[in-house]
């Protein structure tokens, strides 16, 4: 019933029976008591301290005599003396909980200060777009583009003319549904003219830019700019993004070189791309996030190329195409 603190099984056989038969807390009649409760005289004198220990039993006026307490009085004061030690354990706990809180927030705080340096978190649009002006590259930016409104361009404020003008090399990868757009082909042929690189890809995962190969940004949601955007001066995530765009800019294709990529069968390279896509169970949402297009475009694509090769359906395309050389 208790725990070894409070009163055993035993000892509460004492003082049931001491309740029962109050004359047997007697001195003398000791060895009575022993033989009701089937005990040695010793035994039970220990028992008895214990629950004196406990205040179960009081000694009376009389001498000699002891007398049980009221249940109702030991196990009240048995109970408040417990919930002392509850309540002690309680505030020990706290105490210790709010020292490790504190150690964990200055080791946190510790760990913070020691990477500030690698990376800094710009949130929203206009604080990410300060933080790009203040980038002086000496040596080379590398960017994965995905759109810029090109309604809004004009050569003559144009960022990057004075990082060309000073032999900063300069690589921008678009994806195509953003080359294809109206006024596009404008800007490219101008960045291309003052030495700039360009390269077009079937789709890109998000905008990056890479800055003397020394920092890296990229947005805090890949699917929405305006959220901000993360600098990462780390190298080794710098070194992740650099082979990320080098995976993409070996996949790109000059726009001014060849119109149109072209692969066995005459497909484009955004039909390509959609191809690969397909065949690797990406929704048709997903392709269109992917390629930069709209869903239209994407059931365009996919009723184009059924009809070319004469498939009922998304699954009998990518069977076709794979056979045709397409899908790689």
């Amino acid at each position: 019933m208790f725990d070894s603190s409070g009163p055993t099984e035993d000892l509460l056989a004492v003082y049931r029976l001491l309740l029962q038969r109050p004359e047997l807390g007697q001195a003398v009649r000791l060895n009575e008591l022993a033989a009701e409760l089937g005990r040695s005289e010793d035994q039970l004198s220990h028992d008895l301290q214990k629950l004196r220990d406990l205040g179960f039993v009081v000694p009376s006026w009389t001498e000699g005599v002891e007398y049980p307490l009221d249940p109702a009085v030991t196990f009240g004061r048995l109970a408040a003396s417990r919930q002392q030690e509850i309540d002690a354990l309680s505030t020990q706990l706290r105490a210790d909980q709010l020292a490790a809180n504190k150690f964990t927030a200055d080791l946190a705080n510790f760990l913070v200060q020691r990477t500030t340096r690698d990376v800094e978190i710009l949130k929203g649009r206009e604080l990410a777009n300060q933080r790009m002006q203040r980038f002086r590259p000496e040596k080379s930016i590398w960017g994965i583009l995905q759109d810029s409104d090109p309604a809004g361009w004009k050569p003559e404020t144009f960022p990057d003319r004075e990082h060309l003008a000073r032999g900063v090399e300069i690589r921008y990868l678009f994806p195509e549904a953003y080359w294809k757009r109206p006024g596009v082909g404008e800007i490219l042929q101008y960045i291309v003219d003052l030495g700039g690189q360009i390269r077009i890809a079937p789709s890109v995962p998000f905008r990056l830019i890479i800055f003397d190969n020394e920092s890296a940004v990229m947005g805090i949601d890949p699917e929405d700019n305006a959220v901000g955007a993360v600098v990462h001066h780390s190298q080794a995530v710098v070194r992740m993004a650099m082979e990320l765009h080098l995976s993409y800019w070996d996949r790109g294709f000059e726009p001014f070189v060849e119109e149109q990529r072209a692969r066995s069968g005459g497909i484009s390279a955004q039909e390509a791309e959609f191809l690969r896509l397909l065949v690797h169970g990406a929704t048709d949402e997903q392709v269109a996030r992917k390629l930069g297009v709209s869903l239209r475009t994407v059931r365009r694509i996919a009723a184009k190329l059924s009809g070319q090769v004469g498939a009922s359906g998304r699954f009998e395309l990518g069977v076709r195409a794979a056979q045709r050389g397409w899908v790689d």
